[in-house]
């Protein structure tokens, strides 16, 4: 009730003219805060560990708005305009306290689009997330605690994802027949204003489809992501994809897994150099990645497990002790349908040349946000107690 008040006194607020045009106005958000520890030690390099340290930290807060307009027909229009919040700094700074996390501290740092949509389906322009989400497939790290490594496919590095949250994209967005629905997606990358300059240059371009499915207590989801000549630099292309299925054994429970590769092509010098000698300059690095996730609902509990596996890294001359695997355990005890308390464990084990890490959402404290390749074979763990109250 109090939501709906809300709402109708902000669209009383706005213009007349929105007011006649009888569109309404939903305000919504999310705060997920709480005390964690983070560390990454052993590594195989000496001086290149990080000892433990104690952190406030911020995952995911944020306040957004949603209008929409019946436009008759069938036809609507609609806005989305979200920004992320940091409650524990203020600003847009994520844990390492020197990198910024894009996706906070600006207005419309989050998916923010504005669309024309009917029966056919919808058409959005903005900032969107083209490839990056697993859907109801994986929900852990996105909407249940502060991390999981079902976030795997989103980690960074020359072998991560092919993008993450894109602004200038435009997408389609079908209606969902016999349980299917799609989304194709394009954005202009790097070649969006004055980054690209012509001659020697090819434009940056992102493409994208994603495929979904529901029906009873099967969900099934495939993504496929491409972003060509990255940086503007000519055939230097990071494509993606994955494929993901869920059984929903019981309400609000589910067992999935989602399987995928990574893929680097023409490697540039600058991108090997920041590989620790694992991929060379026009090498074209390919990374397996597998997740497993639980999640079940007992009563007011829930209780959470995943698993990761990241491959031997194909295609370099020496891919020798790449791999990795990683862990999370957690529950969540809800208060009231919008408020819960959880406790988290998150860990990553990386072989002698590997340096995965949680650096998705500016949850690491490495330098730069992720673990460099200096700190090969270091293990980043987390132990965190949160709260999370969404309205």
């Amino acid at each position: 009730m109090q939501k709906k008040l809300l709402a109708i006194a902000v669209a009383g607020a706005l213009a007349p003219a929105a007011a006649m045009a009888q569109s309404t106005v939903e305000i919504y958000g999310r705060a997920n805060v709480g005390i964690d520890m983070w560390e990454a030690k052993g590594s195989t390099a000496a001086g290149q560990s990080y000892d433990s340290r104690t952190r406030i930290f911020d995952q995911g807060s944020r306040l957004g708005f949603r209008i929409n307009e019946n436009l008759g027909g069938g036809m609507r229009a609609f806005v989305v305009i979200e920004q992320g919040a940091n409650l524990d700094s203020g600003n847009n700074v994520g844990q390492s306290g020197t990198s910024t996390n894009g996706s906070t501290g600006f207005w419309a740092s989050r998916d923010s689009y504005a669309g024309i949509g009917g029966s056919w389906g919808d058409v959005r322009f903005g900032r969107q997330s083209p490839y990056y989400g697993n859907g109801i497939i994986a929900q852990q790290g996105a909407n249940y605690i502060n991390q999981s490594v079902d976030n795997a496919f989103s980690f960074g590095g020359v072998l991560g994802s092919p993008s993450g949250r894109e602004s200038n994209v435009m997408s389609y967005n079908s209606p969902t027949f016999g349980g299917f629905n799609a989304t194709l997606s394009y954005g202009v990358g790097a070649s969006e204003g004055a980054a690209f300059t012509g001659g020697t240059q090819k434009k940056e371009q992102v493409y994208a489809i994603t495929g979904r499915y529901t029906g009873g207590a099967l969900r099934a989801q495939f993504d496929y992501g491409t972003r060509q000549n990255t940086g503007n630099v000519s055939d230097n292309d990071r494509n993606g994809w994955k494929v993901g299925a869920g059984f929903a054994y019981a309400p609000g429970s589910q067992i999935s897994a989602i399987y995928g590769e990574h893929e680097q092509k023409n490697t540039t010098a600058a991108q090997a150099a920041t590989t620790g000698g694992i991929v060379a300059a026009g090498d074209n690095p390919k990374v397996p990645i597998f997740i497993i996730q639980w999640e079940h609902m007992a009563g007011q509990w829930q209780l959470l497990a995943a698993y990761a596996n990241f491959g031997e890294v194909k295609n370099v001359a020496n891919a020798s002790n790449t791999e990795a695997q990683g862990y999370t355990l957690a529950a969540k005890y809800f208060l009231s349908k919008r408020t819960g308390v959880y406790v988290s464990y998150n860990k990553l084990e990386n072989k002698d040349r590997a340096f995965w890490d949680f650096s998705n959402a500016g949850m690491s404290s490495a330098t730069g946000a992720a673990l460099p390749a200096a700190s090969q074979g270091a293990d980043p763990q987390i132990i965190a107690l949160g709260v999370m109250h969404n309205f």
